[in-house]
């Protein structure tokens, strides 16, 4: 349809004019014709990011468009990597047409997945008991109880103690004051990491001050995300140490927490699901080929060799053979929260000249972080990263770098992403102080360096580089008298946005117009040190010291870089007051991410007050990294991808689209409008009155459905395999309702036999995922993978949504491997066993989330089947008898027509199979 403009005086020009629509101004378009709006309107798009259209757009070909408060539209194209075109319509009559340039970073942004749960009021990651569940206290001390004592406490021989018989008998090590000596960690080890024994959830408590560096834990397992098992500490004293060098399946499902490690670097090789929660790492720390490690509120702080590994003909250290950086990973998934790591390779009183009879010299090669190009999917925030010997951060992939103090470096951060075939580089609201000055007289590198960023379409903002020298301290300034970077700080190299903050760092100041120079002056790391510590300034040592010691590492860094951004001009919001946050995708950076604040209205996170609402508008919204309470939600059409943490919402303002997956819980108070869940691990809590729930739970996800809960006609509640856990938990009574579909899928284990560890991470992967059979053809998804062996070169995969019959022989595809030239390398491997179909049924289960996690529910369940209800049960499940319901839930059939084999025996659901 033609839009005729008349304008006096244009006729026979080309002129631009712009329609509004429903108060909503629309895209200005450029008239050739006089009078004549086109009726197609050109526009660009960037591949594999959001792009903010002009005007409203909507039914795109291609991607997921939402309204944006200034009336434009985000389009996000996070699945399109190719140049192409895409259309759109725009109100009156006219249509979009979206020219959509190349993914510039083939992999994207770095995706905010990894491993995260709620924490206590300790500030430590809460680990629930889970279905095999005890503690164990082991000890050194005089008063832990040896295998003579043990015997003869519970009258019988030694030899009948064993690892078999304390696991059954909690009374022995359950407690601090029944501590069981560590000479018996071996037997317990040798059945908890047996082949074919199932992960579980123990708690391994270390007595403080003791050492227990000759325990090891490869092979150990947990059960499942929410579910780890915990290495931890008890008593009083200094954390217990404990030694980590694994070059195999190294603990997956595991959480180290409250404990340090010996002078020997730290190795944990191919595992998935794995954190690192306030431990002191002795010396250093790699991590190699894992998927989902987290290190958080953990102190790294002698980095360097006490001796040269390597001596040059001439008796020097050998800077590229004795590098060492704090932390060294080349893995997927990885997060650095809230960590110190300072001092990294190299030591006080090192020779100039690189003396090998003198401590380890600086060099170019060792860096306080050092990710290579095939470590993708990276988070590095919260962390004071000082006095490394060469980079604060050295990343070769893309990373998403945020609120991290760099103080004294030679070179802040060096993040590069060169190439085109790894993921975008975001950089947003870092602080950086104090050009590092360590000099030597071979593979120097860098110094006086502020932030080296390149890589297409970086992006910068909310950064700034301050003080080269201590203006308060004469010496300083004198001891650095030139610049190896002469011009900002920051590098030059083009950036998609950068309004990066630079003052007395370099020869330039930038962006600071306007601000009080008496006031940058005194915004030093000395003077926020000071003022920290009650004095007026503190060095960079004491700084140092001061941080690593505090109970939490965190809030001292965070409000570090809030002090310094309100003194240059640019607070972070601080409110105490509940707010209505609306998700407004930032097009600098990923536009997705729930935990970055330029996502958000309000520019900080929901959750800072528990009264505050949410609007998702529409978007593509990923939850993860962060544990957040609100009041209320609203969907609009968005759909929420929740892959960790833990996110309470009081109500669901209208219809809901949620996959819950990984480590993600979602705790839903009442929903009255539609909620559709895919749940594939982790949890979904239900615990007010919901309506209208549409719900496929597989995976070993754990679904509780709360006190009421309504199925209504034309939706399903799908219990898909073995491992998913659907019902109730605690006390009182509860009742669901059916008068939709409530089905049952089949699940099945298979077997196989790598004889090698590296592929159980990308089985990991590809949990929720299809698999197909080569030879029957059988589909499925990936439910979960288990550990057989301890070195875990066999393992087992559970799988849901099957049908077919797998047979042995038949290859499967998981997640592949993704390389750091950009290519994937597929990951395949051949069934070797089939186990017995089965079911999971409705039933009540401990949870370990209720109370302290171990007490057996009481709860009374009713579940309820309207005239319309449809029950659903799979083909192809072999003869027997097929509980659908489990103790505690009370089946009332009130006119449901019930399928063949299906009936209501003794109140209970049952499926007969002949």
């Amino acid at each position: 349809m033609a839009v005729n403009i008349k304008s006096p005086g244009l006729e026979g020009q080309t002129f631009e004019a712009r329609l509004i629509v429903g108060g909503v101004p629309q895209p200005t378009v450029t008239i050739t014709d006089y009078g004549v709006v086109p009726e197609t309107v050109e526009m660009t798009a960037l591949a594999q990011r959001v792009s903010v259209l002009d005007g409203t757009v909507t039914d795109p070909s291609a991607g997921r468009v939402a309204p944006r408060p200034d009336g434009k539209t985000s389009l996000a194209l996070f699945d399109i990597v190719d140049a192409q075109t895409v259309t759109g319509d725009l109100p009156g009559a006219q249509s979009a047409v979206v020219h959509v340039s190349a993914a510039a970073q083939k992999r994207g942004h770095p995706s905010g997945e990894g491993y995260w749960l709620p924490v206590d009021g300790n500030n430590r990651f809460i680990c629930e008991p889970g279905q095999r569940h005890r503690k164990w206290h082991w000890g050194k001390s005089a008063s832990a109880m040896t295998k003579a004592q043990i015997a003869a406490a519970a009258g019988v021989t030694e030899a009948t103690v064993t690892g078999d018989w304390l696991l059954a008998r909690p009374q022995y090590g359950g407690t601090p004051q029944t501590a069981i000596h560590a000479d018996l960690f071996s037997l317990v080890g040798s059945t908890i990491k047996a082949d074919n024994v199932a992960g579980r959830s123990d708690h391994h408590l270390l007595e403080r001050g003791q050492d227990f560096t000759s325990f090891g834990w490869g092979g150990f397992c947990g059960e499942d995300e929410i579910h780890p098992m915990r290495i931890g500490a008890w008593g009083v004293g200094a954390d217990p140490v404990i030694r980590l060098v694994n070059n195999f399946l190294a603990s997956p499902y595991c959480v180290f927490q409250d404990v340090a490690t010996n002078r020997e670097k730290m190795n944990q090789w191919y595992t998935f699901c794995q954190a690192y929660d306030h431990v002191d790492i002795g010396l250093a720390m790699e991590l190699s080929n894992n998927w989902m490690v987290t290190v958080r509120e953990t102190t790294i702080l002698k980095a360097w060799y006490d001796a040269p590994k390597q001596i040059s003909s001439d008796g020097k250290w050998v800077a590229n053979g004795n590098h060492l950086p704090g932390i060294y990973a080349s893995t997927e998934g990885i997060v650095v929260d809230s960590c110190v790591i300072d001092h990294s390779g190299w030591a006080d009183g090192y020779d100039y000249n690189g003396d090998a009879t003198k401590p380890m010299p600086t060099s170019m090669f060792s860096h306080a972080i050092y990710f290579s190009e095939w470590t993708l999917d990276v988070t590095i925030r919260n962390n004071l990263l000082s006095r490394a010997s060469s980079c604060g951060v050295q990343l070769r992939a893309g990373v998403h770098l945020e609120g991290n103090l760099f103080v004294d470096n030679n070179l802040a951060a060096a993040v590069n992403s060169f190439s085109g075939n790894k993921q975008f580089n975001n950089v947003l609201d870092n602080v950086a102080f104090s050009a590092g000055y360590k000099r030597v007289a071979y593979s120097e590198g860098g110094y006086n360096w502020g932030y080296d960023v390149n890589g297409p379409l970086s992006a910068m903002k909310g950064n700034i580089v301050a003080h080269k020298a201590n203006p308060d301290d004469a010496a300083e300034i004198a001891a650095k008298p030139d610049n190896w970077d002469a011009v900002t700080g920051v590098s030059n190299s083009v950036k998609l946005v950068n309004d990066t903050q630079s003052w007395r760092f370099s020869s330039q100041n930038l962006n600071v117009d306007g601000l009080d120079p008496a006031v940058l002056n005194q915004t030093t790391i000395q003077r926020f040190a000071g003022m920290k510590a009650g004095t007026t300034f503190r060095t960079i040592p004491e700084f140092v010291a001061d941080t690593a010691a505090a109970p939490d590492i965190g809030p001292i860094v965070r409000e570090g870089v809030r002090w310094t951004k309100s003194r240059f001009g640019r607070p972070i919001p601080q409110r105490t007051a509940p707010a209505d946050l609306t998700f407004v995708p930032d097009p600098d950076f990923d536009g997705f991410r729930w935990d970055n604040r330029y996502n958000w209205s309000t520019k900080d996170l929901p959750g800072t007050n528990a009264a505050d609402r949410v609007d998702l508008s529409g978007n593509f919204v990923r939850f993860g990294l962060t544990n957040a309470s609100i009041a209320a939600m609203e969907s609009n059409g968005a759909f929420l991808d929740a892959s960790s943490g833990k996110l309470t919402v009081g109500t669901l303002l209208d219809a809901f689209d949620l996959q819950i997956r990984q480590s993600g819980q979602v705790w839903i108070g009442t929903a009255a409008q539609p909620l559709a869940v895919n749940a594939i691990s982790g949890r979904l809590a239900l615990t007010g009155e919901v309506t209208n729930l549409d719900l496929r739970a597989g995976g070993q996800t754990q679904v509780l459905l709360g006190p009421d809960c309504t199925v209504p006609a034309g939706r399903s509640l799908v219990l898909s395999g073995q491992r998913a856990r659907v019902g109730w938990d605690g006390t009182g009574t509860a009742t669901l309702d059916i008068a939709g579909t409530l089905e049952f899928r089949r699940g099945v284990m298979v077997s196989v036999d790598p004889a090698s560890m590296g592929p159980i991470r990308y089985v990991y992967k590809h949990i929720g995922n299809m698999v197909t059979g080569s030879i029957s053809g059988f589909t499925a998804r990936v439910a979960a993978v288990e550990r057989t062996t301890s070195r875990g070169t066999r393992y087992n995969i559970w799988l849901d949504d099957v049908t077919g019959t797998p047979v042995v022989g038949d290859v499967i595809t998981v997640a592949p491997k993704r390389n750091g030239d950009g290519t994937d390398d597929p990951t395949t491997l051949t069934l070797t066993a089939v186990g017995t179909f089965g079911l999971s049924a409705l039933r009540c289960f401990r949870s370990g989330a209720v109370g302290d996690g171990l007490a057996e529910p009481t709860v009374a369940a009713t579940l309820t089947l309207a005239p319309t209800a449809r029950i659903v049960v799979p083909a192809g499940l072999p003869s027997g008898t097929y509980d659908l319901t489990g103790p505690g839930v009370t089946v009332v059939n009130n006119g449901a027509s019930l399928p063949a084999g299906v009936t209501v025996t003794g109140g209970k659901l049952v499926l007969t199979v002949s």
